[in-house]
């Protein structure tokens, strides 16, 4: 049995599709000096790092020269040591990649996108990742190798479109009460925008939402069995 970790794969998984934002890192494209830079962020539905940029940014011309990148996320403590946060730095090679279904799971995160999403200079790119380094405070370090924090989940990718499209059809009360009662939104207007082993992100106008499950699921009948618990559980 391997040893448990204290920062668990699931646990910095996690930490990467709560954030909206994160600092990208590549290798300036003129001599290689390392360059830091902010970037909207979204995940696909195994988890890897999703960006929307332009050609015009300096990282995607880096990029375009050399995929070799790095993404880190952060969750800052309310006061005291900033080191004392979560945080995770996935390192590996992006690629550009079609819009299809990432575009709508990148806008569920980040609506005021849909101005410039469709831009000709603007484009998807997806990470690859090789291994990632969480971090939750002193004595909480772990190298995590991206096998074992980006499973496969085939069955989830080919089921999503159509899960969100049932969820926001059918289900449509169901979702409101999600956003209700297990987030603390106001009623009404919310809709299913990405579902993936984590979570789904829900979405009205604006406002954005994530709804954590509580276990990761891999498989239409845990997916099914999941979202009916959580629809018995807040009708009440």
């Amino acid at each position: 049995m391997s040893e448990r970790r204290s920062f668990s794969a699931d646990e910095a998984r996690n930490l990467l599709r709560r954030a909206r934002t994160g600092t990208l890192g590549t290798l300036n494209a003129d001599d290689g000096t390392p360059y830091a830079s902010l970037v909207n962020l979204a995940t696909d539905v195994r988890g890897c790092p999703v960006i929307l940029v332009s050609t015009l940014a300096w990282h995607t011309r880096n990029l375009l020269a050399d995929p070799r990148a790095s993404v880190m996320v952060a969750e800052m403590p309310g006061e005291g040591d900033a080191l004392t946060g979560s945080r995770v730095t996935v390192m590996g090679r992006f690629s550009r990649i079609e819009a299809g279904a990432l575009a709508r799971r990148y806008l569920a995160r980040h609506p005021a996108a849909e101005l410039y999403a469709g831009f000709g200079d603007f484009a998807f790119w997806r990470l690859e990742p090789e291994r990632a380094h969480a971090v939750a405070g002193f004595g909480r370090i772990e190298t995590i190798p991206a096998n074992e924090m980006f499973p496969s989940a085939d069955e989830m990718i080919a089921l999503e479109e159509a899960a969100v499209d049932h969820m926001n059809t059918d289900h449509a009360d169901a979702i409101q009460r999600y956003a209700e009662k297990l987030l603390g939104a106001a009623p009404g207007g919310w809709k299913f925008m990405a579902i993936d082993p984590d979570g789904a992100d829900l979405r009205r106008g604006e406002e954005v939402l994530r709804l954590p499950f509580a276990e990761p699921v891999f498989s239409g009948a845990a997916l099914r069995s999941l979202l009916a618990k959580l629809g018995k559980e807040t009708n009440s």
